[in-house]
């Protein structure tokens, strides 16, 4: 009896992952030919808060596909909701590596046409150099700022931080931090850029396996979100206490 019981749970997680495979699957495939099957990213977003979906949805066959619709042209419904799905995967550390992989991507809606000397464009990632000059930054405020809270949450894995050092992200979001004209917004881009100029140490990190030699766990603050949006605890710098002196100290 016990054995037909256990057998029963393994069939019906293995119909609840194929539910979800062929959900995911539809939805980009639709999406590619131009359908307007917008709101099923929201669906997505939903199922990116189980392990089961992130698994599912970080998955090489699909999260590439994922994520290149945060620039579909024309559909504002699916560029914030994959930009919401995206943010939902950031707060799982094991996803971090697969996210990362796709940075230029993920980073590219908040990037605009501002003129970049040659030294700091030959350190940008081969994707992200010598964009028109008159590219557009996405125009959608929530999406700007899902995304700034993904870049954030992957910060907190030390591998990620040295991605974004590696690259010269830190050029690119300071012209978005300086373009930028909703205050809460900034706020978010520059928790970003924050974790990106401090010390290490100074940096809470999620995986302690990931600390540099010296470097201790520092608490847990809030990170600022949305109007409307449910607070969420997130380990992260001191942010509130340090970055205003740190910006300053840059722009100076």
């Amino acid at each position: 009896y016990a054995r037909d019981k256990l057998r029963e749970h393994d069939q019906a997680e293995r119909f609840s992952k194929l539910i979800f495979l062929a959900d995911c699957q539809l939805f980009a495939k639709l999406v590619s030919r131009g359908a307007e099957q917008g709101y099923l990213a929201a669906v997505l977003g939903n199922v990116a808060l189980s392990d089961s979906g992130r698994a599912i949805l970080a998955d090489d066959s699909l999260l590439p596909e994922l994520v290149s619709l945060l620039v579909m042209p024309g559909n504002l419904v699916v560029r914030r909701n994959i930009a919401r799905l995206l943010r939902n995967l950031s707060f799982d550390v094991t996803k971090h590596a697969k996210l990362v992989e796709h940075l230029p991507q993920i980073v590219y809606p908040l990037i605009g046409g501002e003129e970049i000397d040659d030294d700091d464009m030959e350190k940008l990632p081969i994707d992200l150099q010598y964009l028109p000059e008159d590219k557009l930054r996405e125009h959608d405020l929530q999406t700007r700022v899902l995304i700034s809270d993904t870049l954030f949450q992957m910060g907190g894995t030390y591998s990620v931080r040295e991605a974004y050092r590696a690259g010269n992200y830190y050029c690119l979001f300071k012209n978005y931090d300086q373009w930028e004209e909703n205050l809460d917004a900034r706020e978010h881009i520059q928790n970003v850029i924050y974790i990106i100029i401090q010390d290490d140490g100074e940096v809470d990190l999620r995986k302690s396996d990931e600390l540099p030699t010296g470097c201790e766990d520092e608490p847990t603050v809030e990170i600022v979100k949305m109007p409307g949006e449910e607070e969420e605890e997130v380990p992260a710098a001191k942010v509130e206490e340090k970055k205003e002196e740190v910006l300053t100290k840059e722009g100076s």
